[in-house]
């Protein structure tokens, strides 16, 4: 079983990718969007997920985008990212606090959030 790395925030998960689920990008940056994320610039992280070289199948990536699109108002992009991973494996996910979860246990509780308004702008 695979192992990613996330951070957990109080409202949805963002994923931080670990340098084996993702490719090389020009500055050699395993979770594009992460520190956007973390410092709430949503629109930055989202050009810096679209724009990185990590595997499009990685589901830490898309779970960041999703959070991404949400807080920028994109909803419905938003549920499609999170509904990737639920079709995706379900992969162990290491959030901060050291907790262990499967990454469709994030994504569904991503997807909670994004329908009870608790993600949005």
């Amino acid at each position: 079983m695979k192992i990613l790395p996330i951070v957990a925030l109080p409202i949805a998960a963002i994923a931080f990718a670990s340098p084996a689920s993702a490719q090389i990008s020009t500055v050699n940056d395993p979770a594009p969007g992460y520190s956007s994320l973390l410092h709430s610039d949503f629109a930055n992280a989202e050009r810096e997920i679209r724009g990185s070289k990590v595997a499009a199948g990685d589901p830490a990536a898309a779970i960041n985008l999703g959070i991404a699109l949400a807080k920028t108002g994109h909803r419905d992009e938003a549920a499609q990212q999170f509904r990737s991973v639920l079709m995706q494996e379900d992969v162990e996910m290491v959030v901060a606090n050291g907790e262990t979860v499967m990454s469709h246990a994030v994504a569904e509780r991503a997807l909670a959030s994004l329908q009870n308004g608790a993600l949005s702008r």
